[in-house]
């Protein structure tokens, strides 16, 4: 994955900008610009172009537009696309840089059917030809991966990290989870498929996991509200969910193996 850090002010400033979508953004950008020339309307430029070729929103800081896309891209093939593009000058205002990682964080292993099952339910990214989420089959792989990036700075605000650590630390010390999880290895060790007794073990191990992961969800609410996507859809917040819930489920996991 690439990013590039595009500088759109001197100093901190609020843009009057919600949502993801470049197209509005680059229309704000145009109505602040001063004068016509102006830094401001060739950032607009930049921005508009970009998202016709696959980039997408990553976060603006208050003074710099982060813009994210799949494809890695070297620096040096970058600004020598953007010197050609748009005139040297604007490589004094644009840094790139490959981020960290390889795209979305995984989604959970599957090597059970508890987690099979999670998998199914809120790894959406995964599962597009069992998932409708009210868009065009053309905007779902689009809105799921702009989800899973507002999922990933989810993770990384200071409340919902918190509560996921909360959650972590819950979990290696739950005792009622490893009694669950052992009673349904051992059933489903024994007995054959769709034996009474092994789905009502898997589905009171799947239960337990679930109600834990729910307790994200005011966490993952609130970042929204202070990030300004209250009025997100009823598709887009699905989406976001199931991003947010299955790389939480990830690092609880992880860290749980690593014990």
């Amino acid at each position: 994955m690439t990013e590039i850090e595009i500088r759109l002010f001197d100093r901190p400033r609020k843009l009057p900008f919600r949502g993801r979508s470049l197209k509005t953004l680059s229309s704000i950008l145009r109505r602040e610009a001063r004068r016509p020339g102006s830094w401001l309307e060739k950032a607009a430029e930049v921005v508009e172009t970009l998202a016709a070729e696959g980039w997408r929103y990553r976060a603006f800081t208050g003074k710099n537009l982060i813009l994210a896309h799949l494809k890695p891209i070297s620096s040096e093939e970058m600004r020598a696309y953007l010197s050609r593009r748009f005139g040297e000058e604007v490589l004094a205002h644009i840094a790139v840089y490959e981020a960290t990682g390889d795209g979305p964080p995984p989604l959970p292993k599957a090597d059970d059917e508890l987690t099979r099952e999670l998998r199914r339910l809120i790894g959406a990214e995964n599962h597009q030809e069992d998932l409708y989420l009210g868009h065009p089959p053309e905007e779902l792989s689009e809105l799921l991966l702009d989800m899973s990036f507002l999922a990933q700075e989810a993770l990384d605000d200071v409340e919902v990290s918190s509560a996921l650590e909360r959650l972590r630390e819950e979990h290696e010390q739950d005792a009622l989870y490893r009694d669950l999880h052992a009673r349904y290895q051992a059933l489903s060790g024994r007995t054959s498929l769709g034996d009474p007794a092994a789905e009502e073990a898997y589905w009171d191990l799947f239960s337990h996991m679930s109600r834990r992961l729910a307790r994200l969800i005011p966490a993952l609410r609130g970042f929204l509200e202070r990030r300004g996507f209250s009025d997100l859809c009823e598709h887009e917040a699905t989406a976001f969910l199931t991003a947010a819930l299955s790389q939480a489920l990830s690092y609880i996991d992880t860290q749980d193996d690593d014990q």
